[in-house]
């Protein structure tokens, strides 16, 4: 879900700073409106010093690109799905779990109390200034040709996968013929049969008009996708305490005003779906518990696989649900 390139243009009485700030998102999505809404705060917090621009719909490339532009310094802020962001900071692939969160309720109250602040740490020491969770949504799964209801169903697909191990190692899992390929390409991919299926959001699916080349889409639920708003740490050191102030703004408090834009559309995303012409269908209980459970044991397998501190990252998680629970 999310990445974004704003190009912000700080002026001070010594010096002009370019900031380009990069996203996939395309116009007319929550997205781009949460943009909207920050490109206006800085401009009035600045008193018309800082200037945004934004650069949409993958105007800098796919998610990977935009992150090493970002993590070079070459593209001074960007926003980004977890799952493209753990090729340089893997703990975060521990989020992509499948079935990791049941709600969202969950998912924010984990993510704002008990992961910013050890998650601003690891940013950190990654060369990168986390601003703001953001989110992507709730990922299932669209279809060419035929309808996915259990596990066994997917045996075979060529399925697109983002470019994470997560991703990667859920659906070798489940016996698909899985290709990681960038965002731009996906549609151009699916056209042309070099992949018969994906997953994302009802949103991102309507928004890069990947609807447009499927006929099924399954509501599994399978992955809760948070997402980030960074800006390089190169950058950022070289700004002056005020400058640093208004860039961050109220920093996670923002998270509210972007998961907002993202979730009220709600249900009326799976309307337009169908209006498009894609035949919709969510799992009873009995088959979303076979999805559940073909996810079972992929902690352990990950934390293993991911290193670093992703086992503390885990532990995390399973404190912040817990207390959850109890509230």
């Amino acid at each position: 879900m999310l990445s974004f390139i704003l190009s912000l243009l700080v002026t001070s009485a010594s010096a002009n700073v370019a900031v380009k700030f990069a996203t996939i998102a395309p116009a007319g999505t929550p997205w781009a409106d949460s943009l909207e809404e920050i490109k206006t705060r800085v401009l009035a917090e600045s008193k018309n010093a800082i200037k945004v621009k934004t650069f949409l719909g993958g105007q800098l490339g796919g998610e990977l690109e935009i992150l090493q532009k970002v993590r070079r310094g070459q593209v001074e802020g960007g926003g980004l799905t977890c799952g493209a962001m753990s090729a340089v900071i893997p703990e975060l692939d521990i989020l992509e779990i499948p079935y990791l969160f049941e709600s969202n309720a969950e998912a924010d109250f984990v993510l704002d109390n008990y992961l910013w602040k050890p998650f601003q740490e690891i940013f950190q020491q990654k060369g990168f200034v986390l601003v703001t969770w953001a989110e992507n949504g709730w990922r299932s799964i669209g279809h060419k040709s035929k309808l996915i209801k259990k596990p066994e169903d997917l045996k075979g697909v060529k399925i697109r996968s983002q470019e994470s191990k997560v991703h990667l190692a859920y659906w070798k899992r489940l016996g698909a013929a899985a290709q990681a390929i960038s965002t731009p390409e996906v549609l151009p991919a699916l056209q042309t049969g070099v992949v018969e299926a994906f997953d994302n959001t009802p949103l991102f699916t309507l928004a890069a008009e990947w609807q447009s080349a499927i006929k099924y889409y399954t509501v599994t639920d399978h992955i809760y996708q948070a997402a980030v708003v960074v800006y390089s740490k190169k950058f950022f050191d070289k700004m002056n305490p005020e400058q640093k102030k208004i860039l961050l703004g109220s920093e996670n408090e923002q998270a509210k005003m972007i998961r907002t834009n993202v979730r009220k559309l709600g249900d009326s995303l799976i309307e337009v779906l169908k209006e498009s012409g894609v035949q919709v269908s969510t799992l009873s209980s009995s088959e979303k518990a076979a999805f559940v459970k073909s996810a079972d044991g992929m902690a352990q397998q990950m934390i293993k696989e991911i290193g670093g501190k992703s086992a503390e990252i885990y532990r995390l998680i399973q404190e912040g649900k817990a207390a959850f629970k109890k509230k």
